[in-house]
């Protein structure tokens, strides 16, 4: 697997820290969920994601 990117710096100079997670995409269950949590996290107003 290749290295991932940790954080990136936005066009505003702001550092934002990165995390990545895997879905097992065999569960529909998951990727419906994970669909879901990205429609909500694009839709937002403030574009901030809370963890």
């Amino acid at each position: 697997m290749s290295k991932l990117i940790t954080e990136y710096t936005d066009m505003k100079d702001v550092k934002h820290q990165v995390e990545h997670t895997t879905v097992a995409e065999d569960n529909q269950k998951n990727r419906e969920q994970l669909l879901d949590e990205l429609v909500n996290a694009l839709d937002k107003k403030d574009k901030r994601i809370s963890v």
